[in-house]
């Protein structure tokens, strides 16, 4: 049975928001029907209100009616909040499933995206719309929706028993409401939800520049530049408060001043006018006054509670369109009918590719790419910054899907292998490691569900680390970032350990030995000759004596291959290849 997802697919033209709130829109609706009910059943409180002022004018004053009018009264009120309680009940179990099944939904779109989309998208912005923006739904469903349809229908009850009542109070009960709506009209600018978008991105940034800075701390504490490190922090701060004042300044001035009108003195002020005055006159009922003015001091507070609703739900929307985005967000694309690779030949097939630009155009940074690494062989990517290295290595485990071409593993295009079988068969050891906040165990063993103790130890062991494991307080049973604190040597042969117990026939190592000191280089290379051993193997390297060795290097350069042979091929060759291999060798030889 497929099970219902909050959000259906992009060609949904509906509102974001109204789309969010599908799955529980039964139970949104049968919240609003029972505050109905408690609305219409706010008449029978003032109409008991009003039989007491009666009976209480009579004289001698009749007890037992009186008595009937009050305990009329306490029925009505209990009626009317037994209606709201159990609206807000229903709201609440409804707000419980929606946040439930938002958070398992994004998880599930997350492990489907491409592996690539999460290079160019901040953990920061990633955390605000699964943590803050679900978060921020919570108000609107379990509380607003019910709240505003209390606040617009109970008024509106009122208002209509106040004209039914006398017609000339029932103007004076509405005349600070008008007043108060037309003045914020005519001081207040700008569009509400243009700001909150505005608010929201200007929050997003803050949050982005928090998780960059905390990121990267240690290392600018340790050059004494920790201030400077902070510098983007500040700046997203400062921009966002004052963007924050220009944005909401006028509403809140326009507020204030519209808000004197709803003030408790003026309300009373013009309701006790016009009762005075009708009472005297002999126009106007005294009890009838007296509840059309009780009636007219309420409607402010009902106000208050319309306007933060709007707000609530201005902000809802805003997050909504944030959700659904994400949820939309193109997946790794499915095989309809899955093939599995004939072997680990790697062939790249006029292999073209490009990101978008700011400027919503593309910008192509692999063009007309042909490559093959034959089945155990071995291939180097080098070239300078930018060249397209990694983009291309990183392709062939379907990081991203090549814009034209194709890449082909055994050969079947990478495209038509089911993603658990491309795992199995495509093994990566990125330049910058990222280990979750598991045990050590549990993140080597992440690349076999099965793996025994003994298969992790042993995978420890080969890629050199098991030693350093067993000095950590609790060995493999120390957890990432709270007991285990490494090295960038030591995750990078943590990564090495996981991927030797994954033992897959491709292998493609981004910069492997980036993050190892002089001490530990030697160990991590000892650690790799083991991984790499009977592989097919692409290698992306900066430092060309540790590649010197390999089948095939590959020179790029904007986009393209530039040069292709052997080590001793591309040195007689004379090219820039040569060049490179000439100023490093100097350099160590310095």
């Amino acid at each position: 049975m497929t099970r219902q997802r909050t959000a259906s697919g992009s060609g949904d033209r509906s509102s974001p928001l109204a789309r969010i709130l599908r799955p529980v829109r039964g139970r949104l609706t049968a919240g609003v029907v029972l505050q109905l009910l408690a609305s219409l059943f706010s008449l029978a409180p003032y109409l008991a209100l009003l039989g007491l002022v009666s009976a209480m004018r009579t004289s001698p004053v009749d007890r037992s009616v009186a008595w009937r009018w009050v305990i009329g009264y306490l029925i009505a009120v209990s009626v009317q909040s037994a209606f709201t309680s159990i609206a807000l009940l229903i709201t609440h179990f409804a707000d419980v499933r929606l946040q439930a099944m938002l958070r398992r939904d994004l998880a599930d779109t997350l492990g489907r995206l491409p592996l690539g989309w999460f290079d160019s998208t901040g953990s920061g912005r990633v955390r605000k719309v699964v943590n803050d923006d679900v978060e921020s739904l919570h108000q609107l469903v379990a509380h607003s929706v019910v709240e505003i349809t209390a606040a617009i229908t109970t008024p509106l009850v009122g208002v209509v028993l106040c004209f039914v009542l006398d017609w000339r109070m029932g103007i004076a009960a509405v005349v600070p409401v008008v007043a108060y709506g037309l003045t914020y009209k005519l001081m207040a600018r700008g569009d509400m939800r243009a700001i909150m978008a505005r608010i929201a991105e200007g929050l997003a940034n803050v949050s982005q520049a928090i998780v960059d800075y905390v990121g990267g701390v240690a290392v600018l504490k340790v050059f004494g530049k920790a201030s400077q490190g902070s510098r983007r922090f500040r700046a997203a701060s400062e921009a966002f408060v004052d963007e924050f004042g220009r944005l909401v300044g006028p509403q809140m001035r326009a507020q204030a001043f519209a808000l004197v009108w709803l003030s408790a003195p003026v309300v009373a002020l013009v309701a006790m006018a016009v009762g005075v005055w009708g009472t005297l006159g002999g126009a106007i009922d005294p009890a009838r006054a007296i509840v059309v003015g009780i009636v007219a001091l309420s409607l402010p507070s009902t106000l208050y509670t319309v306007a933060a609703s709007n707000q609530t739900r201005s902000e809802a929307s805003e997050a909504a369109g944030r959700v659904v985005a994400l949820l939309d967000e193109p997946p790794l694309s499915r095989p309809v009918e899955p093939r599995h690779p004939q072997g680990s030949a790697v062939t790249f097939g006029d292999v073209h590719f490009s990101y978008p630009s700011a400027d919503g155009q593309t910008h192509e940074v692999l063009s007309g790419i042909d490559l093959s690494v034959p089945a155990g062989g071995s291939l180097a990517l080098v070239g300078p910054s930018g060249a397209g290295k990694s983009t291309l290595a990183l392709l062939a485990a379907r990081f991203r899907d090549v814009g034209a071409g194709s890449i082909r593993i055994g050969g079947v295009d990478v495209r038509d292998i089911d993603e658990t079988t491309l795992r199995s068969t495509v093994g990566v050891v990125l330049q910058t490691v990222q280990l979750p906040a598991l045990t050590i165990a549990e993140n080597i063993a992440l690349a076999s569900r099965d793996a025994t103790r003994g298969q992790i130890v042993a995978a420890a062991r080969a890629a050199h680390i098991h030693d350093r494991i067993l000095q950590l307080p609790r060995g493999y049973e120390s957890v990432i970032g709270q007991d285990a604190r490494l090295s960038g040597g030591e995750a990078q042969r943590i990564a090495i350990a996981r991927v030797l117990l994954q033992d897959t026939p491709v292998l493609i190592l981004d910069e492997a030995t980036s993050a190892a000191d002089p001490e530990t280089e030697g160990e991590i290379q000892e650690a790799l000759a083991r991984l790499v051993e009977g592989r097919t193997l692409i290698v992306i390297a900066h430092r060309l004596i540790t590649i010197a060795h390999l089948d095939q290097i590959a020179m790029l350069d904007r986009g393209r291959v530039a040069e292709l042979g052997t080590h001793r091929e591309l040195l007689d060759a004379g090219g820039h290849y040569a060049r490179m291999w000439n100023v490093q060798t100097e350099a160590v030889a310095a």
